[in-house]
């Protein structure tokens, strides 16, 4: 996957999409890449001695020395996984952590150079040339904050040039959300859903599909990518629910389901 990802051309008006699973992806624009919610370690349930997900990652941490940014949005394993955020610092002397506030100190514990790390703020406004990083609250079924009032949680609305993403990370749906993010060319949202039994099970939950196809309409997406929906059998939902929820309630709207590993080349 490496290779594919650095030897991708792509014009100034493109954006290249390499999927890692769960919620994370690599992003490409000119010669940047950024990286968000890489979780990179772990074995395959069923084929692996204590495997918990459903397939291998596409590309190591010791592979990923060529990134500029990861973006992390908060501190749950398949977020912020320590062994994949460590092994990046060690192969990466220069890449920059952008990390919600509430959690930096961990992420230097888990083994990242405090110097490499941004801490991510409500309001904050991060640049690199044409590459515009605004990072915004996420409610993991709620929103968190901490003795300073930051968000423990937190997605990111970034504009490459005239493209713009969000990436909300794990999050529900709250008052306000929408006006925050406003418009994006591309919303990569969580539609794996919310309930008692996952809950009871401590499986915190995200907006539903529904709400994911109607936030994307909100925000008039011309790409909806559904996410949450492969790594842990547990705490998904079928595949096979997402054209019949397009369809449903925005009939019409582009969206794409990934398959891990994959590249996708983005062009308004």
């Amino acid at each position: 996957m490496k290779n594919r990802i650095l030897s991708t051309r792509l014009t100034d008006e493109q954006l290249g999409l390499f999927y890692l699973g769960q919620v994370g992806f690599i992003i490409k624009y000119k010669e940047k890449y950024l990286c968000i919610d890489p979780f990179l370690t772990g074995g395959v349930r069923g084929v692996d001695e204590r495997g918990f997900r459903e397939f291998r990652a596409p590309i190591l941490p010791e592979e990923l020395d060529f990134l500029d940014y990861v973006f992390c949005t908060h501190d749950h394993l398949d977020h912020t996984d320590p062994r994949t955020v460590s092994g990046i610092a060690a192969v990466n002397k220069t890449v920059k952590f952008v990390i919600p506030a509430p959690f930096v100190d961990n992420v230097v514990k888990y083994g990242v150079p405090r110097e490499q790390i941004i801490p991510a703020r409500d309001g904050d406004v991060i640049t690199d040339g044409d590459i515009v990083i605004r990072p915004l609250p996420s409610a993991h079924e709620e929103l968190h904050q901490d003795e300073n009032g930051d968000y423990c949680e937190m997605g990111y609305q970034i504009n490459f040039g005239d493209i713009s993403i969000y990436h909300c990370g794990d999050s529900t749906v709250y008052d306000g959300q929408a006006e925050k993010v406003g418009k994006v060319d591309i919303a990569m949202l969580p539609v794996n859903g919310r309930s008692y039994y996952k809950l009871k099970n401590n499986l915190i939950g995200n907006m539903t599909l529904e709400e994911a196809v109607l936030f994307a309409k909100d925000a008039e997406a011309k790409l909806f990518i559904p996410l949450h929906i492969d790594m842990f059998a547990m705490n998904t939902i079928p595949k096979s629910y997402i054209p019949a929820g397009v369809d449903q309630y925005n009939k019409g709207m582009p969206y794409h389901i990934f398959t891990p590993g994959e590249r996708f080349i983005f062009m308004k």
